[in-house]
Protein backbone atom coordinates (compact mmCIF):
# COMPACT_ATOMS: atom_id res chain seq x y z
CA UNK A 1 0.00 0.00 0.00
CA UNK A 2 1.12 4.20 0.11
CA UNK A 3 -0.96 6.84 1.06
CA UNK A 4 -3.49 6.81 -1.66
CA UNK A 5 -6.35 4.35 -0.61
CA UNK A 6 -6.29 6.03 2.88
CA UNK A 7 -6.98 9.45 1.50
CA UNK A 8 -9.61 11.62 2.98
CA UNK A 9 -9.62 9.25 5.78
CA UNK A 10 -10.76 10.96 8.94
CA UNK A 11 -12.18 10.70 12.68
CA UNK A 12 -13.99 13.22 14.66
CA UNK A 13 -11.40 14.34 17.13
CA UNK A 14 -8.90 12.95 16.02
CA UNK A 15 -6.09 14.15 13.79
CA UNK A 16 -5.11 10.68 11.30
CA UNK A 17 -1.39 9.53 10.26
CA UNK A 18 -0.72 6.37 7.51
CA UNK A 19 2.10 4.68 8.01
CA UNK A 20 3.28 2.38 5.24
CA UNK A 21 6.31 0.41 3.69
CA UNK A 22 7.86 -2.09 5.51
CA UNK A 23 10.74 -2.55 4.26
CA UNK A 24 12.80 -1.47 6.87
CA UNK A 25 11.15 -1.54 10.52
CA UNK A 26 11.94 1.79 11.96
CA UNK A 27 10.34 5.07 11.93
CA UNK A 28 11.19 7.99 13.74
CA UNK A 29 7.75 8.82 16.01
CA UNK A 30 9.33 12.30 17.42
CA UNK A 31 6.83 14.05 15.79
CA UNK A 32 3.61 12.33 17.52
CA UNK A 33 5.74 12.91 20.78
CA UNK A 34 3.09 16.33 21.09
CA UNK A 35 0.00 13.94 21.39
CA UNK A 36 -0.75 12.75 25.19
CA UNK A 37 -2.93 10.29 23.19
CA UNK A 38 -2.51 7.57 20.33
CA UNK A 39 -4.71 5.20 19.23
CA UNK A 40 -3.59 2.55 17.08
CA UNK A 41 -5.49 0.65 14.17
CA UNK A 42 -3.01 -1.78 12.27
CA UNK A 43 -4.25 -3.48 9.12
CA UNK A 44 -2.99 -6.63 7.57
CA UNK A 45 0.88 -6.73 7.42
CA UNK A 46 0.81 -3.95 9.74
CA UNK A 47 -0.32 -5.39 12.71
CA UNK A 48 3.16 -7.25 12.89
CA UNK A 49 5.39 -4.01 11.73
CA UNK A 50 3.46 -2.03 14.38
CA UNK A 51 4.14 -4.36 17.06
CA UNK A 52 7.66 -4.62 16.11
CA UNK A 53 8.07 -0.70 16.04
CA UNK A 54 5.38 1.55 18.32
CA UNK A 55 7.07 0.31 21.75
CA UNK A 56 9.05 3.30 21.61
CA UNK A 57 6.07 5.17 21.90
CA UNK A 58 4.00 2.62 24.08
CA UNK A 59 3.54 4.84 26.91
CA UNK A 60 1.31 7.48 24.99
CA UNK A 61 -0.90 4.46 23.49
CA UNK A 62 -4.29 3.88 25.18
CA UNK A 63 -6.22 1.29 22.50
CA UNK A 64 -5.08 -0.92 20.05
CA UNK A 65 -6.74 -2.46 17.59
CA UNK A 66 -5.19 -5.39 14.61
CA UNK A 67 -7.14 -5.52 12.08
CA UNK A 68 -7.16 -8.62 9.19
CA UNK A 69 -3.79 -9.19 10.48
CA UNK A 70 -1.72 -11.28 13.52
CA UNK A 71 1.59 -11.43 15.24
CA UNK A 72 2.61 -14.16 12.51
CA UNK A 73 2.35 -12.86 9.45
CA UNK A 74 3.67 -16.38 7.71
CA UNK A 75 2.32 -19.40 9.38
CA UNK A 76 0.33 -22.15 8.34
CA UNK A 77 -2.39 -21.59 10.84
CA UNK A 78 -1.59 -18.25 12.50
CA UNK A 79 -1.05 -16.13 9.45
CA UNK A 80 -0.75 -16.44 5.79
CA UNK A 81 -0.11 -20.37 5.12
CA UNK A 82 4.02 -20.54 4.00
CA UNK A 83 2.91 -21.88 0.45
CA UNK A 84 0.47 -19.39 -0.38
CA UNK A 85 2.65 -15.87 0.51
CA UNK A 86 5.61 -18.24 -1.25
CA UNK A 87 3.73 -18.35 -4.11
CA UNK A 88 2.52 -15.25 -3.99
CA UNK A 89 6.17 -13.96 -4.61
CA UNK A 90 7.22 -16.09 -6.86
CA UNK A 91 4.06 -15.23 -9.00
CA UNK A 92 3.83 -11.18 -8.92
CA UNK A 93 3.07 -9.48 -11.88
CA UNK A 94 0.69 -6.63 -13.08
CA UNK A 95 -1.89 -9.08 -13.67
CA UNK A 96 -1.69 -11.07 -10.51
CA UNK A 97 -1.53 -7.76 -8.46
CA UNK A 98 -5.11 -7.02 -9.89
CA UNK A 99 -6.22 -10.46 -8.99
CA UNK A 100 -4.91 -9.76 -5.58
CA UNK A 101 -6.54 -6.62 -5.30
CA UNK A 102 -9.96 -8.16 -6.31
CA UNK A 103 -10.20 -10.71 -3.79
CA UNK A 104 -9.12 -8.00 -0.98
CA UNK A 105 -12.19 -6.76 -1.74
CA UNK A 106 -16.15 -8.01 -0.65
CA UNK A 107 -17.87 -6.55 -3.67
CA UNK A 108 -17.51 -5.37 -7.12
CA UNK A 109 -18.55 -1.78 -5.86
CA UNK A 110 -15.82 -1.75 -3.95
CA UNK A 111 -12.99 -3.05 -6.06
CA UNK A 112 -14.49 -0.63 -8.06
CA UNK A 113 -13.70 2.26 -6.05
CA UNK A 114 -10.43 0.34 -4.48
CA UNK A 115 -9.31 0.92 -8.63
CA UNK A 116 -9.59 4.43 -8.67
CA UNK A 117 -7.39 4.86 -5.35
CA UNK A 118 -5.13 2.39 -5.78
CA UNK A 119 -1.20 2.38 -4.77
CA UNK A 120 1.16 4.00 -7.13
CA UNK A 121 4.21 2.29 -6.12
CA UNK A 122 7.04 1.03 -7.96
CA UNK A 123 6.55 -3.05 -8.47
CA UNK A 124 9.91 -4.03 -7.82
CA UNK A 125 9.79 -2.21 -4.59
CA UNK A 126 6.23 -3.97 -3.79
CA UNK A 127 8.21 -7.27 -4.89
CA UNK A 128 11.24 -6.08 -2.19
CA UNK A 129 8.68 -5.33 0.18
CA UNK A 130 7.34 -8.64 0.89
CA UNK A 131 10.25 -10.31 0.62
CA UNK A 132 12.00 -7.97 3.15
CA UNK A 133 8.62 -8.97 5.57
CA UNK A 134 9.52 -12.53 4.77
CA UNK A 135 13.13 -11.80 6.44
CA UNK A 136 11.23 -9.20 9.01
CA UNK A 137 9.22 -12.15 10.31
CA UNK A 138 12.17 -14.47 10.82
CA UNK A 139 14.64 -11.88 12.71
CA UNK A 140 11.86 -9.58 14.79
CA UNK A 141 9.79 -11.22 17.30
CA UNK A 142 6.95 -8.82 18.42
CA UNK A 143 7.59 -6.64 20.97
CA UNK A 144 4.00 -5.80 21.58
CA UNK A 145 1.48 -8.39 21.73
CA UNK A 146 -1.29 -6.93 24.46
CA UNK A 147 -4.16 -5.95 22.03
CA UNK A 148 -7.31 -4.80 22.98
CA UNK A 149 -9.04 -6.28 20.19
CA UNK A 150 -8.82 -8.39 16.62
CA UNK A 151 -11.17 -7.68 13.84
CA UNK A 152 -11.79 -10.09 11.83
CA UNK A 153 -13.65 -10.35 8.17
CA UNK A 154 -15.57 -13.28 7.86
CA UNK A 155 -14.60 -13.31 4.48
CA UNK A 156 -10.95 -12.39 4.59
CA UNK A 157 -9.30 -14.91 2.05
CA UNK A 158 -5.45 -13.13 2.23
CA UNK A 159 -5.28 -13.51 5.74
CA UNK A 160 -7.82 -16.39 6.38
CA UNK A 161 -10.45 -15.61 9.26
CA UNK A 162 -9.91 -19.02 10.66
CA UNK A 163 -6.36 -18.52 11.26
CA UNK A 164 -6.52 -15.09 12.81
CA UNK A 165 -9.04 -15.98 14.83
CA UNK A 166 -6.48 -19.42 16.24
CA UNK A 167 -4.23 -16.68 16.52
CA UNK A 168 -5.96 -14.17 18.94
CA UNK A 169 -7.80 -16.38 20.74
CA UNK A 170 -4.47 -18.24 21.00
CA UNK A 171 -3.17 -15.38 23.57
CA UNK A 172 -7.11 -13.90 24.33
CA UNK A 173 -7.10 -11.30 22.74
CA UNK A 174 -10.98 -10.30 22.25
CA UNK A 175 -12.25 -11.25 18.14
CA UNK A 176 -14.98 -9.25 16.52
CA UNK A 177 -16.24 -10.94 13.31
CA UNK A 178 -17.48 -7.95 10.58
CA UNK A 179 -18.62 -9.16 7.43
CA UNK A 180 -15.69 -8.04 5.02
CA UNK A 181 -13.25 -9.51 3.15
CA UNK A 182 -9.63 -8.34 3.52
CA UNK A 183 -10.22 -4.85 2.89
CA UNK A 184 -12.58 -3.46 5.44
CA UNK A 185 -14.13 0.43 5.70
CA UNK A 186 -11.28 2.36 7.86
CA UNK A 187 -13.74 5.25 8.11
CA UNK A 188 -16.83 3.08 10.07
CA UNK A 189 -13.76 1.44 12.08
CA UNK A 190 -12.70 4.33 12.93
CA UNK A 191 -16.36 5.91 14.17
CA UNK A 192 -17.06 2.34 15.99
CA UNK A 193 -13.76 1.55 18.06
CA UNK A 194 -12.77 5.15 19.20
CA UNK A 195 -14.55 7.48 21.72
CA UNK A 196 -14.36 11.12 20.41
CA UNK A 197 -13.72 12.36 23.60
CA UNK A 198 -13.73 16.29 22.70
CA UNK A 199 -17.63 15.22 21.67
CA UNK A 200 -18.05 13.57 25.20
CA UNK A 201 -16.49 16.32 27.07
CA UNK A 202 -18.46 18.84 25.21
CA UNK A 203 -21.88 17.11 25.64
CA UNK A 204 -21.69 16.22 29.63
CA UNK A 205 -20.29 20.13 30.06
CA UNK A 206 -23.44 21.40 27.95
CA UNK A 207 -25.37 19.56 30.41
CA UNK A 208 -24.08 19.94 33.78
CA UNK A 209 -26.72 22.32 34.83
CA UNK A 210 -29.45 19.59 34.04
CA UNK A 211 -27.37 16.50 35.15
CA UNK A 212 -28.31 16.39 38.92
CA UNK A 213 -31.96 16.82 38.20
CA UNK A 214 -32.15 14.31 35.05
CA UNK A 215 -29.28 11.51 35.96
CA UNK A 216 -31.79 9.53 38.56
CA UNK A 217 -30.39 6.23 37.45
CA UNK A 218 -27.02 7.48 37.60
CA UNK A 219 -27.52 8.76 41.12
CA UNK A 220 -29.02 5.47 42.37
CA UNK A 221 -25.94 4.13 40.47
CA UNK A 222 -23.46 6.16 42.68
CA UNK A 223 -25.49 5.39 45.82
CA UNK A 224 -25.31 1.33 45.17
CA UNK A 225 -21.52 1.57 44.70
CA UNK A 226 -20.77 3.56 47.83
CA UNK A 227 -23.01 0.78 49.49
CA UNK A 228 -20.94 -1.82 48.38
CA UNK A 229 -17.74 -0.21 49.35
CA UNK A 230 -19.12 0.60 52.36
CA UNK A 231 -19.66 -3.45 52.54
CA UNK A 232 -16.02 -3.98 52.31
CA UNK A 233 -14.62 -1.65 54.52
CA UNK A 234 -16.81 -2.85 57.59
CA UNK A 235 -16.87 1.60 59.44
CA UNK A 236 -13.80 2.18 58.57
CA UNK A 237 -12.79 5.24 57.35
CA UNK A 238 -11.65 5.89 53.23
CA UNK A 239 -8.25 6.40 54.97
CA UNK A 240 -5.28 7.56 52.29
CA UNK A 241 -5.03 8.98 49.46
CA UNK A 242 -8.36 8.84 46.79
CA UNK A 243 -8.50 9.77 43.33
CA UNK A 244 -12.28 9.78 41.84
CA UNK A 245 -12.45 9.63 37.80
CA UNK A 246 -15.57 10.95 36.14
CA UNK A 247 -16.68 13.20 39.34
CA UNK A 248 -19.33 14.99 37.48
CA UNK A 249 -21.76 16.92 39.49
CA UNK A 250 -20.55 14.81 42.35
CA UNK A 251 -22.86 12.41 42.98
CA UNK A 252 -20.91 10.03 44.49
CA UNK A 253 -18.43 12.33 46.25
CA UNK A 254 -21.40 14.22 48.31
CA UNK A 255 -21.60 10.38 49.76
CA UNK A 256 -18.26 9.29 50.83
CA UNK A 257 -17.03 12.87 51.36
CA UNK A 258 -17.75 12.96 54.93
CA UNK A 259 -16.13 9.35 55.55
CA UNK A 260 -12.59 10.18 55.02
CA UNK A 261 -10.16 9.84 56.74
CA UNK A 262 -6.52 11.62 56.52
CA UNK A 263 -5.31 11.89 52.84
CA UNK A 264 -5.29 13.52 49.55
CA UNK A 265 -8.28 13.96 47.02
CA UNK A 266 -8.46 13.99 43.49
CA UNK A 267 -11.15 14.62 41.43
CA UNK A 268 -10.71 13.80 38.06
CA UNK A 269 -13.20 14.65 34.75
CA UNK A 270 -12.54 15.15 31.01
CA UNK A 271 -15.97 17.59 31.53
CA UNK A 272 -16.27 21.27 32.70
CA UNK A 273 -16.73 20.34 36.80
CA UNK A 274 -18.85 22.98 39.54
CA UNK A 275 -16.05 23.65 41.46
CA UNK A 276 -18.11 25.59 43.57
CA UNK A 277 -20.63 23.11 44.25
CA UNK A 278 -17.44 20.87 45.00
CA UNK A 279 -15.67 22.95 46.86
CA UNK A 280 -18.84 23.20 49.31
CA UNK A 281 -18.65 18.76 49.71
CA UNK A 282 -14.71 18.43 49.63
CA UNK A 283 -13.20 21.58 50.17
CA UNK A 284 -9.81 20.50 50.24
CA UNK A 285 -10.00 18.70 47.10
CA UNK A 286 -7.78 18.80 44.07
CA UNK A 287 -9.96 19.32 40.53
CA UNK A 288 -8.19 18.29 37.66
CA UNK A 289 -9.93 18.94 34.21
CA UNK A 290 -8.38 16.15 32.33
CA UNK A 291 -8.27 12.82 30.34
CA UNK A 292 -8.22 10.15 32.75
CA UNK A 293 -6.67 7.46 30.89
CA UNK A 294 -3.56 9.85 30.47
CA UNK A 295 -3.42 11.19 33.55
CA UNK A 296 -3.37 8.07 35.77
CA UNK A 297 -0.15 7.36 33.84
CA UNK A 298 1.46 10.10 35.28
CA UNK A 299 0.89 8.45 38.45
CA UNK A 300 3.30 7.38 40.89
CA UNK A 301 3.45 3.49 41.83
CA UNK A 302 0.91 2.34 44.79
CA UNK A 303 0.27 6.22 45.55
CA UNK A 304 -3.22 5.67 46.08
CA UNK A 305 -5.44 3.66 48.28
CA UNK A 306 -8.58 4.03 46.51
CA UNK A 307 -9.53 4.56 43.03
CA UNK A 308 -13.72 5.11 42.34
CA UNK A 309 -15.28 5.98 39.42
CA UNK A 310 -19.11 5.79 38.95
CA UNK A 311 -20.57 5.97 35.36
CA UNK A 312 -17.37 6.47 33.48
CA UNK A 313 -15.16 3.85 32.11
CA UNK A 314 -17.36 3.20 29.12
CA UNK A 315 -16.84 6.12 27.65
CA UNK A 316 -12.79 5.30 28.00
CA UNK A 317 -10.69 4.37 24.45
CA UNK A 318 -8.92 1.03 26.38
CA UNK A 319 -10.75 0.53 30.03
CA UNK A 320 -8.19 -2.67 30.11
CA UNK A 321 -5.13 -0.37 29.75
CA UNK A 322 -6.50 1.80 32.63
CA UNK A 323 -7.42 -0.46 34.96
CA UNK A 324 -4.11 -2.25 34.97
CA UNK A 325 -2.60 1.23 35.91
CA UNK A 326 -4.99 1.45 38.84
CA UNK A 327 -3.32 -1.86 39.79
CA UNK A 328 -0.02 0.12 39.45
CA UNK A 329 -1.04 2.76 40.98
CA UNK A 330 -3.23 1.39 44.29
CA UNK A 331 -0.67 0.29 47.20
CA UNK A 332 -1.01 -3.30 48.57
CA UNK A 333 -4.97 -3.60 50.17
CA UNK A 334 -5.70 -0.71 48.09
CA UNK A 335 -9.33 -0.69 46.79
CA UNK A 336 -11.11 -0.33 43.40
CA UNK A 337 -14.86 0.49 43.27
CA UNK A 338 -16.06 0.65 39.46
CA UNK A 339 -19.75 0.79 38.26
CA UNK A 340 -20.23 1.17 34.63
CA UNK A 341 -22.36 -0.74 31.82
CA UNK A 342 -22.32 -3.35 29.73
CA UNK A 343 -23.71 -4.80 26.55
CA UNK A 344 -27.02 -4.35 25.53
CA UNK A 345 -27.38 -0.74 27.41
CA UNK A 346 -29.29 2.11 26.48
CA UNK A 347 -30.62 -0.58 23.71
CA UNK A 348 -33.62 1.04 22.76
CA UNK A 349 -31.44 3.90 21.33
CA UNK A 350 -29.39 1.55 19.44
CA UNK A 351 -31.79 -0.05 17.87
CA UNK A 352 -33.03 2.67 16.10
CA UNK A 353 -29.82 4.48 15.16
CA UNK A 354 -27.34 1.50 15.07
CA UNK A 355 -24.72 0.35 17.15
CA UNK A 356 -23.50 2.77 19.42
CA UNK A 357 -20.70 2.20 22.46
CA UNK A 358 -19.21 -1.30 21.87
CA UNK A 359 -19.44 -1.93 26.23
CA UNK A 360 -17.92 -5.52 27.00
CA UNK A 361 -20.22 -7.52 29.08
CA UNK A 362 -19.66 -8.36 32.92
CA UNK A 363 -17.33 -10.91 32.36
CA UNK A 364 -15.74 -9.27 29.81
CA UNK A 365 -14.98 -6.52 32.30
CA UNK A 366 -14.19 -9.00 35.28
CA UNK A 367 -11.54 -10.13 33.17
CA UNK A 368 -9.83 -6.83 31.57
CA UNK A 369 -8.55 -6.64 35.90
CA UNK A 370 -4.82 -7.10 36.00
CA UNK A 371 -3.92 -10.49 38.73
CA UNK A 372 -2.91 -8.16 41.19
CA UNK A 373 -6.30 -7.10 41.99
CA UNK A 374 -8.48 -9.45 43.06
CA UNK A 375 -12.77 -9.07 43.11
CA UNK A 376 -14.56 -8.67 46.43
CA UNK A 377 -17.85 -7.82 45.06
CA UNK A 378 -19.73 -7.36 41.84
CA UNK A 379 -23.45 -7.18 40.54
CA UNK A 380 -25.28 -6.58 36.86
CA UNK A 381 -28.09 -4.69 37.31
CA UNK A 382 -31.31 -3.47 34.65
CA UNK A 383 -33.01 -0.15 34.93
CA UNK A 384 -35.60 0.62 33.25
CA UNK A 385 -36.79 4.71 32.58
CA UNK A 386 -40.45 4.91 31.10
CA UNK A 387 -41.00 8.40 29.21
CA UNK A 388 -44.69 9.57 27.44
CA UNK A 389 -42.77 9.76 24.42
CA UNK A 390 -39.61 9.85 22.35
CA UNK A 391 -39.28 13.20 22.65
CA UNK A 392 -39.07 12.84 26.06
CA UNK A 393 -36.00 10.38 25.81
CA UNK A 394 -34.17 12.92 23.32
CA UNK A 395 -35.00 15.56 26.23
CA UNK A 396 -33.61 13.18 28.89
CA UNK A 397 -30.72 12.22 26.85
CA UNK A 398 -29.83 16.25 26.14
CA UNK A 399 -29.49 17.49 30.24
CA UNK A 400 -27.91 13.64 30.90
CA UNK A 401 -25.15 13.79 28.33
CA UNK A 402 -26.07 10.46 27.72
CA UNK A 403 -26.27 11.04 23.60
CA UNK A 404 -22.11 11.91 23.40
CA UNK A 405 -21.77 8.84 21.00
CA UNK A 406 -21.91 10.06 17.33
CA UNK A 407 -23.62 8.10 15.19
CA UNK A 408 -21.97 9.21 12.29
CA UNK A 409 -24.93 11.62 10.96
CA UNK A 410 -26.54 14.91 10.64
CA UNK A 411 -28.28 15.20 14.63
CA UNK A 412 -31.01 16.55 13.11
CA UNK A 413 -31.96 13.58 10.72
CA UNK A 414 -30.76 11.29 14.01
CA UNK A 415 -34.05 13.12 15.93
CA UNK A 416 -36.12 13.42 13.53
CA UNK A 417 -35.55 9.00 13.07
CA UNK A 418 -35.94 8.90 16.82
CA UNK A 419 -39.31 10.53 16.92
CA UNK A 420 -40.84 8.41 13.95
CA UNK A 421 -39.17 5.15 14.80
CA UNK A 422 -38.08 5.34 18.42
CA UNK A 423 -40.17 1.58 19.88
CA UNK A 424 -43.03 2.32 22.06
CA UNK A 425 -45.42 0.37 24.05
CA UNK A 426 -49.27 -0.34 23.57
CA UNK A 427 -49.82 2.99 25.44
CA UNK A 428 -47.86 4.86 23.52
CA UNK A 429 -44.86 5.35 25.95
CA UNK A 430 -41.46 4.43 25.06
CA UNK A 431 -38.62 2.66 27.57
CA UNK A 432 -34.95 3.58 27.56
CA UNK A 433 -32.87 0.42 29.40
CA UNK A 434 -29.93 0.86 31.45
CA UNK A 435 -27.61 -1.77 32.38
CA UNK A 436 -25.17 -1.00 34.97
CA UNK A 437 -22.42 -3.48 36.40
CA UNK A 438 -20.31 -2.95 39.72
CA UNK A 439 -17.19 -4.75 40.64
CA UNK A 440 -15.01 -3.91 43.88
CA UNK A 441 -11.39 -5.45 43.85
CA UNK A 442 -8.95 -5.31 46.48
CA UNK A 443 -4.89 -4.90 46.07
CA UNK A 444 -3.90 -8.19 47.15
CA UNK A 445 -0.67 -7.50 49.37
CA UNK A 446 2.39 -8.98 48.13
Amino acid sequence: MDWRPFKGLAADGYDVMVVWDYRELTFNWKPLLKYDEICLLAWSMGVFAASVTVHEILPRITKRIAVNGTLHPIHDRMGIPEAIFSGTVAGLSPTNMRKFYRRMCLTAGQFEWFKEHKPQRDFEEMRQELTDIETHSLFHVAQVEDWDLAVVGRHDTIFPASNQINAWRGQGTPVQLMEAAHLPDFGLLLKRLFINKELVSRRFTASQSTYGNEAVVQRDIAARLWEALQGSLHGRELTGNVVEVGVGDGQLTRLYAPMRGQGTLQLWDIADVDTETIGRVAPDARVERCDAEVRIRRMASESAMYILSASTLQWFNSPQSFLRECGRVLAPGGMLAVSTFVHGNVEELNQVLGTGLQLPTPQAWLGMLPPELEVTWQMADVRRLTFDSPREVLRHLSQTGVNAVSYGRNPTVLARKMLQEYPRDAEGRCTLTYRPFYFVARKVEQ
